[in-house]
């Protein structure tokens, strides 16, 4: 009886100690000093030196984001490129603390990874790149093409889908990575490439030489939300993050911006005094820098400010904001109250 005692009080501790640590929150992160990131390997742009040599790109701002949160600077990161059939296992082993796209979210993803969504990092269109459009009107000016599409991708069911619907009579071409897609598309193996709106962007940008003749149509497949994705039996870290998201995108809201915030640090509205750690006690309770908010609009800005940084008029893309604005603006950038 003893015995047994003895080993039901082992299972316990050990099943506690394990869910302790999947549970552990901001703790490693703290104790090595650094947030490693997540990035997508197939695509570049999301993460990329510039010439001076700095890290640029969505996933390295939201990386920003996450360390001014925990360390009030944020120059505290780690990117690293993973493969998207590798992001369930990094976040596991604790190769990387977050991931910033590179996951759809389905039903699938939910019940067969670790991986969880914190929050919707930015919306993209699911589009094509067209070799020789000439005067092409309509989608059905290409009827009985061949469509280059990567194969383990939710985009693969999408354009099967839209083909069927308009009777397009596509031939589609699967393959295992963007990679493999991009060089088959290159070799004219196919008319048309079909794909996520930032990785035929970064394809158009890598290889210009390679694209001549080559267009992005208007055409939109549909759209559809990147996350942030964390460990899913670490629901601490997961509940800070959505937090840290809803502030930048809360701080547009409130039209908080590096020349104002000061003046609202004091503020009767509850949101905005806390969002802005004027009372630190919700931030602390996160056992994150109170003031980190303020620090981020001074040197990053808020949410707006990072998408046109990132994707719209102040990068080299100049993408319209679209789904991207607040709702307030006809987008589908959502927030919630800081109270």
């Amino acid at each position: 009886m003893k015995l047994k005692l003895c080993v039901i009080c082992l299972l316990l501790t050990f099943y506690g100690t394990q869910a302790s640590a999947d549970n552990a929150g901001l703790h490693y992160i703290n104790t090595r000093g650094v947030v490693r990131c997540g990035t997508p390997a197939d695509n570049k742009i999301f993460a990329y030196k510039d010439d001076e040599g700095t890290w640029q790109g969505i996933s390295v701002e939201v990386c920003r984001i996450i360390s001014t949160a925990v360390f009030g600077r944020s120059d505290r990161i780690k990117m690293v490129q993973v493969p998207e059939t590798l992001i369930s296992k990094a976040l596991e082993t604790g190769k990387i603390d977050v991931m910033i796209g590179g996951l759809p979210y389905s039903a699938t993803n939910e019940i067969s990874t670790k991986a969880a969504p914190v929050d919707v990092v930015y919306y993209d269109r699911t589009v094509f790149l067209a070799r020789d459009p000439g005067n092409a009107k309509s989608m059905k000016d290409f009827k009985g093409e061949k469509v280059c599409v990567v194969q383990d991708t939710d985009n693969l069911s999408r354009i099967e889908t839209y083909n069927d619907r308009y009777n397009l009579e596509f031939k589609i071409m699967p393959y295992k990575t963007a990679s493999q897609a991009k060089e088959n598309f290159l070799l004219k193996r196919c008319r048309l490439f079909v794909g996520n709106s930032m990785l035929l962007q970064d394809m158009i940008f890598s290889t210009p030489a390679g694209l001549s003749g080559v267009e992005m149509l208007p055409e939109t497949v549909d759209e559809r939300p990147f996350y942030l994705f964390a460990l899913k039996s670490n629901t601490t870290l997961r509940t800070t993050l959505k937090w840290i998201m809803n502030a930048v995108k809360l701080a547009e809201e409130l039209d908080l911006n590096k020349d104002n915030y000061q003046l609202n640090i004091a503020s009767r509205d509850p949101t905005t005094r806390n969002l802005l750690g004027g009372d630190e006690k919700l931030w602390k309770r996160f056992k994150l820098e109170p003031n980190w908010v303020q620090i981020l609009l001074k040197e990053r800005g808020n949410y707006g400010d990072i998408y046109n940084r990132a994707f719209g008029e102040n990068s080299r893309f100049k993408l319209e904001r679209g789904a991207n604005n607040l709702q307030k603006n006809g987008g589908k950038i959502k927030t919630e109250p800081f109270l």
